[in-house]
């Protein structure tokens, strides 16, 4: 099955990954509708309140893009961007059905890519967990 990727910093890339996010907002549109790999980008380590880190450098899990059209401030929400107040610019990416799978290292690139990493496998229980509440 083709498949894109798509590099995002956490804790963004989780929050698409648990279904929290299901808007990524892009200065680009994006015509590609089908599943795209979510990766975490090594650029920023993100220690939750319990003293765990996000993971960072690898793919996380499977959504797919149902959609892209202008971004509006109704769509900050489902960005988990609520407190941006600025002129509203880009594209509003619409995530769907997300899936966590077992992460796998990657180094990832800025713009979305062919994803030509190894075969993904789903979690067990992936949709009963909040990576976030691990």
């Amino acid at each position: 099955m083709e498949m894109k990727a798509l590099s995002v910093r956490q804790p963004f890339a989780s929050q698409i990954v648990i279904g929290e996010k299901t808007i990524e907002w892009r200065s680009k549109p994006f015509n590609w509708r089908g599943p795209l790999v979510i990766c975490a980008s090594k650029s920023a380590i993100i220690e939750l309140d319990n003293g765990k880190r996000l993971p960072v450098g690898v793919a996380l899990g499977i959504v797919d893009v149902v959609g892209c059209r202008p971004m509006t401030r109704k769509d900050l929400v489902a960005a988990c961007c609520e407190d941006y107040e600025d002129e509203m610019y880009g594209f509003a990416w619409e995530l769907a059905n997300p899936r966590e799978v077992v992460p796998v290292p990657v180094k990832g690139i800025v713009a979305p890519w062919p994803w030509r990493g190894p075969e993904l496998t789903l979690c067990p229980g992936w949709h009963d967990r909040n990576v976030l509440d691990d």
